[in-house]
């Protein structure tokens, strides 16, 4: 497994593949949701490149950031064990040099509402740094997670005009036993804290057959100790191995205070 630092090294290795290049953009503080991009990119393309960047323009607050879980030797060790070709692991002054010239794309429709309203600016942290690694790493194809749900559009929106040719796939959420989403944060609850959020799967499981229970969703989710941020339907499309989807419930809250969020997609 390659590890790479900077732009220009990566270029070199980049104009040397003659085969297809999948793309999995992470933050690092990998589990299974990870890998089950890793995984598939794998099936489909003939190299796969991860990068690991903790991007600090889509932190609205800063202690999320110092608080947002590291743990890049073992990331690295998971990587090289499930057989990853390279790894882009750039600092912040690579990504963002101090005379920036680099003219990033911005959000569509799709960052309104839902996550645009309640982080604001988040979505244009998340386009700038997307866009550029899609510009470095040049891939095929590239890989995101159903979990960050409106993520997946915003991303699909800008990627559609400014990279034509570039394939995105969004990958089914990979959930724990209890139906908890995966997710990097989780590594912030206590036991007791992760067996309480499993009642957020469990809420949308139910309004996906009765969207008229939403209060009792909400109240319910407050006897867990969780503070409901949204939780609200969602009209969508968004092609899956199951088939063009087009609805969605989508929830944000807080447990143990740590934002969490989920949704759960399906076709009517």
């Amino acid at each position: 497994m390659k590890l790479f630092f900077t732009r220009d090294k990566w270029r070199g290795y980049r104009e040397s593949l003659e085969e297809t290049l999948g793309f999995v953009p992470t933050m690092g503080a990998l589990h299974n949701g990870h890998l089950k991009l890793v995984h598939q990119a794998k099936k489909e393309m003939g190299k796969v490149v991860v990068s690991i960047f903790v991007n600090p323009k889509q932190f609205n607050k800063a202690e999320d950031l110092i608080n947002y879980p590291k743990t890049l030797e073992n990331d690295l060790r998971i990587l090289k064990a499930v057989g990853v070709d390279a790894v882009f692991l750039p600092i912040t002054s690579e990504v963002y040099p101090k005379n920036d010239t680099y003219e990033s794309a911005l959000p569509g429709t799709n960052a309104l509402g839902l996550e645009g309203d309640f982080r604001p600016g988040h979505f244009e942290g998340v386009v700038n740094v997307v866009d550029r690694l899609f510009h470095w790493m040049k891939p095929d194809t590239a890989y995101f997670g159903q979990k960050d749900l409106q993520q997946c559009m915003v991303i699909k929106e800008f990627a559609s005009v400014k990279y034509p040719n570039l394939n995105i796939v969004t990958v089914a959420t990979e959930r724990e036993n209890t139906g908890l989403a995966m997710s990097s944060r989780n590594m912030r609850l206590s036991e007791k804290g992760r067996e309480k959020a499993s009642a957020i799967y469990e809420v949308l499981s139910r309004l996906k057959d009765f969207p008229q229970e939403i209060q009792w969703g909400i109240n319910y989710l407050a006897t867990k100790d969780i503070q409901t941020e949204y939780l609200e339907p969602l009209e969508i499309e968004l092609h899956t191995e199951a088939g063009l989807m087009n609805r969605a419930w989508v929830f944000a809250g807080y447990l143990e205070n740590i934002r969490l969020i989920d949704n759960i997609i399906y076709y009517r």
